[in-house]
């Protein structure tokens, strides 16, 4: 029994659940959803849907094999500095995404520069064989779909502390 699948932005009623596998990008969420609040308001991290889902996040780590290695809550209370280089990519991806959307320009992968947040693509193929492409406003920003990830090397140092 786990938790279901919903369309609600977090886990849990205080935060965020995320398991993932030492080595590999722990997904956040779905780059579409956020494309408003990053296109057309400005949001800063403080304010985006990316910082509701990572306010207060246990993270619980496990290995290839499946064997549990590690778990950690992190919060903006206990890691000050982590919320502030998150804040620094957002920031940095947010203006390339908005670049990339004023210029025509397709996205790619984009990873901040703190090396902690990124934007990658995370497609399924549809029923008829094709990915669905990511579009705004009627300009299509990528032939899939993206979405934040925090990069490999956070969850190490978590698995190692």
């Amino acid at each position: 029994m786990g938790i279901p699948n919903g369309s609600d932005l977090k886990d849990l009623v205080d935060g965020e659940l995320k398991t993932f596998t030492v080595g590999e990008t722990i997904a956040i969420t779905q780059l579409k959803h956020c494309l408003e609040q990053i296109i057309d308001n400005g949001v800063e991290f403080e304010d985006s849907k990316v910082f509701e889902k990572l306010k207060q996040t246990i993270y619980v780590g496990f290995t290839r094999n499946n064997e549990f290695v590690k778990s950690k809550t992190v919060n903006e209370h206990n890691s000050p500095n982590h919320y502030q280089k998150l804040a620094e990519d957002y920031g940095y991806i947010s203006a390339k995404i908005k670049e990339a959307y004023m210029s025509g320009k397709e996205l790619n992968t984009i990873t901040g520069p703190n090396n902690l947040l990124q934007i990658r693509t995370k497609a399924s193929k549809s029923a008829t064989g094709h990915y669905t492409p990511l579009c705004y406003n009627g300009s299509q920003l990528k032939d899939k779909y993206m979405a934040f990830y925090l990069c490999a090397d956070f969850g190490k140092e978590i698995s190692n502390e």
